[in-house]
């Protein structure tokens, strides 16, 4: 099977209890079951009918799955897809994932019909015919579209009910993304938001039933868990690496949080 391209109904390959980042996309079509997904500064359920893509590199993890979830995937390199004769420029389109939103809908009376898409892709990779690849890279150009169609109806409801506690939240999450190896404290991120510490604070526990700072902590220890368990890097780089004064400090931080040493959970299965 080409390297670039995978279909896989083993659900186990998707779920992550530990943090881990892929370099590939992938595109999830939940059958049945459901589970608990953390990507980036979302979280979300993914559900029957519903369509989800993970971006390469983004950090995620999934919790609490159901015993009956079953989810087909689709992997890709982009670089599979750029070989298509499409204008250039619609296959970045297609994957630039819009962040107001976690990345997940509900595909509704669309499912049977990507479903299909599907399966006409297993089928392509399995019998690999004259100009599978092409069918397939054509194929997957349509459940993009599917998915980027989804994408829109569901925003336009959601944009016209995003209130200010909302908006501050969304734009909290997303900077603690980007700035949590270097911005440790609520001060530092209700200052670039222009409201105070008490009032970031407040709105986001409303929001979200957690503390602002709690939230700055569970993104450190998501990327933590992921370059114990995914890297060769050592205590002491770990802990640079995220920003934290000394190892001991970061230590500390990472027990107070898992009940475990660094280097006892990085020994754990």
């Amino acid at each position: 099977m080409n390297p670039e391209i995978l279909y896989t109904q083993d659900t186990n390959r998707f779920l992550a209890a530990i943090p881990q980042k892929n370099n590939y996309y992938v595109v999830l079509l939940c059958l049945k079951g459901n589970t608990l997904v953390k990507i980036g500064h979302h979280s979300f359920e993914l559900g029957p009918n519903m369509i989800s893509i993970l971006s390469p590199g983004k950090i995620f993890s999934t919790e609490n799955p159901s015993v009956d979830l079953e989810v087909i995937q689709l992997h890709f390199d982009q670089s599979f897809l750029n070989k298509t004769f499409v204008r250039e420029g619609i296959v970045d389109e297609l994957l630039e994932l819009n962040t107001d939103y976690p990345p997940v809908y509900a595909l509704d009376d669309s499912f049977p019909r990507v479903l299909e898409k599907f399966r006409s892709i297993r089928n392509e990779l399995t019998e690999q015919s004259a100009y599978h690849l092409d069918l397939v890279r054509l194929i997957t150009l349509e459940i993009l579209y599917e998915y980027n169609r989804a994408c829109e109806f569901c925003l336009l409801g959601f944009k016209k009910n995003m209130n200010r506690n909302y908006q501050i939240t969304y734009e909290f999450k997303k900077l603690v993304d980007k700035n949590f190896t270097h911005w440790k404290t609520v001060a530092d991120y209700s200052s670039f938001l222009g409201i105070t510490a008490k009032h970031l604070t407040e709105v986001i526990k409303i929001e979200t039933g957690y503390t602002a700072l709690q939230l700055i902590h569970e993104r450190l220890l998501l990327e933590s868990q992921y370059l114990l368990k995914h890297t060769t890097c050592s205590v002491k780089e770990c802990a640079y690496i995220l920003g934290f004064e000394s190892p001991s400090y970061f230590t500390r931080f990472f027990k107070n949080n898992t009940g475990s040493n660094p280097n006892t959970y990085r020994c754990q299965p």
